[in-house]
C-alpha cells in the first residue's frame, strides 16, 4: 500500500467533531495503558513481585473469568447512574488499582488486586458503548467503534515499545504498572469533559437482566462467538501450529501478528461500511465466516506438506485471510450489538453481548488448539465448518431477535 494512502487513513482516524475527537483521546489513553500492561505485566510479576509462572497465570486467567459477571453487571448499572459519571469511577479507580500494582509484594496481595482490577476494567467496554450510545446517532456508531478500534491498535502497538523500554532494567520495570495507572487517570479526566446526558428511563414493565434472559438474544451472542474464532486462533493457534508442526522459521511468527495489527488499523473503518443496521450487519457476519473457514483452509494445507516455503506462504495468506474475517466480524458485532439493543438498555445488552469475545478468549484458546495439535487437517477443516454454518445462523438468529425485540419493546410501552 502506498505511503500516502497510509498517512491518509490514519489522518481518517482523527474526527473533525470535538466529540468524536474526545471519544477518540480517551480510547487512545486507554489503549496505550492496556499495551504497557498486558504486554509488561509478565516480566514484571515475574522478575520484580517475583511470583512463578503457574502464579501469574492462575491469576489472570480468574480475571478473565471475573468478566462473565462484570461485562453485563456494569452495563446495568450504566444504563441506570448514567454511562458518563460510570465511566469516569472505573477509569479513576482503575488508575488507584495499577498504582497498586507497585506495591504487590505477595501472591495473595497479586490475587486480590489482578482479579478486582480485572472485574472493573472489563466493565469499561459495555459503559464506554453505552455512552456512545447515548452521544452518538444510530446510524455514526458502527463507523466510530470502527475508527476508535484502529486507534485501539495504534495505542497498544505503543504501549507495547512503553514496556519494552522498562523492561531493560529491573529498576524501571515499575514504570509498567505506573504508566498504565496516569493513562487511566487521564482517561478519567477526559471523559468528565464529555457532555453528560442522563439515562433514558425504561419503559413501564421493562425487566433488569432481559439480555441474559431472552433466548433468542442469547442465540445471536452464541453463534457470534464460533464467528470470533479469528482471536483464538490469530493470537494462539496458528502461532502454536506453526511451531509445533511446520518448519516455519521462529522470528517469522512474531510478525505474523504485525501483520494483522496493521491489516486492522488501515482497513478495519472499510470494513465497518453497511453494519449500522441489523440486516446489514448480519449479512457482514455471515461473510466474516466465509472469510474464517477459507483461512482454516488454508492452514490446512500445510499438514499436508513440510515443505518450509509452502508453510511460510500459506501462513501468511491466511493471517491475511483471517485479518478480513476479523475487521468483518467486529463490525458486525458492533452492528448487531447496537441494533439488538433497546435505547433504554444500551449497556446492558452491549455488555451481553461481549459475551461472545469474553467466551473465545477464555474457551477458544485450549479448544481449538488442542483440536488442531490433535487432528491436524481434519481440526483445521472442522473449524472451518463450524464457520459456515455459523454463517448460515447468523441471519435468521438476528432477524429472530430483532422481532422479538420490537414486540417486547411495545408490548412493555403498552403496559
Amino acid at each position: 500500500m502506498p505511503l500516502s494512502r497510509v498517512t491518509d487513513v490514519v489522518a481518517g482516524l482523527v474526527p473533525t467533531d470535538p466529540l468524536r475527537r474526545k471519544l477518540i483521546a480517551i480510547r487512545l489513553a486507554e489503549s496505550i495503558g492496556k499495551g504497557v500492561f498486558l504486554s509488561g505485566s509478565v516480566v514484571y510479576f515475574t522478575l520484580r513481585v517475583g511470583l512463578d509462572a503457574r502464579q501469574v497465570g492462575l491469576g489472570l486467567s480468574a480475571a478473565g473469568l471475573s468478566a462473565f459477571l462484570s461485562s453485563v453487571l456494569f452495563g446495568v448499572i450504566a444504563d441506570r447512574v448514567g454511562a458518563r459519571r460510570l465511566l469516569v469511577i472505573l477509569f479513576a479507580t482503575l488508575a488507584v488499582g495499577f498504582g497498586f500494582y507497585s506495591l504487590v509484594d505477595s501472591a495473595t496481595a497479586f490475587f486480590a488486586l489482578v482479579v478486582t482490577v480485572g472485574f472493573l476494567e472489563y466493565g469499561t467496554g459495555p459503559t464506554n458503548g453505552a455512552l456512545i450510545g447515548n452521544l452518538v446517532p444510530a446510524e455514526e456508531r458502527v463507523k466510530l467503534k470502527a475508527m476508535m478500534r484502529s486507534v485501539f491498535n495504534i495505542g497498544f502497538s505503543i504501549g507495547i515499545g512503553v514496556a519494552a523500554v522498562a523492561a531493560l532494567s529491573q529498576r524501571l520495570l515499575v514504570l509498567i504498572p505506573l504508566t498504565t495507572a496516569a493513562l487511566m487517570a487521564g482517561a478519567a479526566l477526559l471523559v468528565t469533559r464529555l457532555p453528560d446526558v442522563p439515562p433514558r428511563p425504561a419503559p413501564v414493565g421493562f425487566k433488569r437482566f432481559a439480555a441474559v434472559r431472552d433466548p433468542r438474544f442469547l442465540a445471536v451472542i452464541g453463534v457470534s462467538t464460533i464467528l470470533a474464532s479469528h482471536v483464538s486462533i490469530i493470537l494462539v493457534t496458528m502461532p502454536l501450529w506453526a511451531l509445533n508442526r511446520t518448519d516455519l522459521p521462529h522470528f517469522l511468527i512474531p510478525l505474523l501478528l504485525i501483520i494483522n495489527t496493521a491489516f486492522v488499523i488501515l482497513f478495519q473503518v472499510r470494513a465497518s461500511r453497511g453494519a449500522d443496521t441489523v440486516h446489514g450487519a448480519g449479512r457482514l457476519a455471515r461473510r466474516s465466516g466465509y472469510w474464517l473457514a477459507g483461512g482454516c483452509a488454508v492452514l490446512a494445507v500445510t499438514a499436508l506438506d513440510d515443505n518450509v516455503v509452502l508453510a511460510s506462504v500459506a501462513i501468511v495468506a491466511a493471517v491475511l485471510i483471517l485479518s478480513v474475517a476479523e475487521v468483518m466480524q467486529a463490525a458486525s458485532g458492533w452492528g448487531l450489538a447496537f441494533g439488538l439493543a433497546p435505547e433504554h438498555a444500551q449497556g446492558e445488552y452491549l455488555g451481553a453481548f461481549d459475551l461472545h469475545v469474553i467466551t473465545q478468549n477464555i474457551i477458544g484458546p485450549a479448544a481449538l488448539s488442542g483440536l488442531v495439535i490433535a487432528f491436524g487437517f481434519w481440526g483445521w477443516l472442522g473449524i472451518a465448518v463450524a464457520g459456515l454454518v455459523a454463517s448460515a445462523l447468523i441471519i435468521p438468529a438476528a432477524n429472530r431477535s430483532a422481532v422479538t425485540l420490537v414486540r417486547e419493546t411495545a408490548s412493555a410501552s403498552t403496559t
